[in-house]
């Protein structure tokens, strides 16, 4: 009996019914339907079975509603291995004008944008590949509120019931076990240096979303040294 509750209540069942519900009452194109209607992985699977895809975004700033996307990255991992040949790194073409200051952080200048894809295309691209896969970021919220922002902007819809796995949130919460409430710095370059990761040329959308991917992997090793650790823990550690 109280296993039983305990699963009903555990997030992927959460979101497993939060999807059902979504699905009832939205219609959308095929591309989103096939993402929302790809299968959630059961919380006992393990996390070395599992498909993940690992996001990030470069923005003109951190405003959801008046900052745009500049370009996006990914890359999958399949078996616990990163699949390089499923990068992707994607320039978004838009009518904004980039200032010096945001040229110079991100090195993306207006030439490299005006070859680049339309954000429709970028998004369905990313929605196409994250099917049936756990999408990953560091500080997933970022990415979560831009995506949210182009579904409510471009169809009116709420936001999509995505399986986000946070890299940051699990960092946050395995430091929390091991300094109390000392502070840690949890950007992705120190997060890295914890583990003895290379330092990588941050503030681009593939090397960053690489990065996240190989931190994503040492943070499984950390979390359970002699077995693999189950997806349902590991989701539950990044809430």
């Amino acid at each position: 009996m109280i296993k039983r509750v305990l699963d009903y209540f555990h997030p992927l069942e959460v979101l497993r019914r939060k999807r059902e519900q979504y699905l009832s009452v939205t219609k959308l194109t095929e591309t989103q339907l096939n993402l929302i209607k790809s299968e959630i992985p059961e919380p006992t699977d393990l996390a070395k079975d599992v498909d993940f895809i690992v996001l990030d975004i470069e923005t003109t700033g951190f405003d959801s509603q008046s900052d745009l996307i500049l370009s996006m990255g990914w890359v999958s991992i399949s078996n616990n291995m990163i699949d390089l040949t499923s990068a992707k790194h994607l320039y978004l073409n838009n009518d904004s004008q980039i200032n010096a200051e945001t040229a110079v952080i991100n090195h993306i200048i207006p030439q490299m944008l005006a070859e680049g894809v339309s954000i429709h295309d970028a998004m369905m691209t990313f929605f196409e590949e994250a099917k049936g896969k756990v999408i990953v970021a560091h500080a997933c919220v970022m990415e979560e509120n831009f995506i949210n922002q182009y579904m409510q902007r471009c169809y009116r819809l709420a936001p999509l019931p995505l399986l986000w796995l946070d890299t940051l949130c699990l960092e946050k919460n395995m430091a929390k076990v091991v300094n109390n409430h000392r502070d840690v710095d949890l950007t992705l370059a120190s997060t890295r240096e914890r583990y003895g990761l290379p330092e990588y040329n941050s503030h681009n959308a593939l090397a960053d979303a690489v990065s996240t991917a190989e931190l994503l992997l040492a943070q499984q090793k950390r979390l359970s040294p002699n077995t693999c650790i189950t997806i349902g823990n590991l989701y539950r550690k990044s809430k």
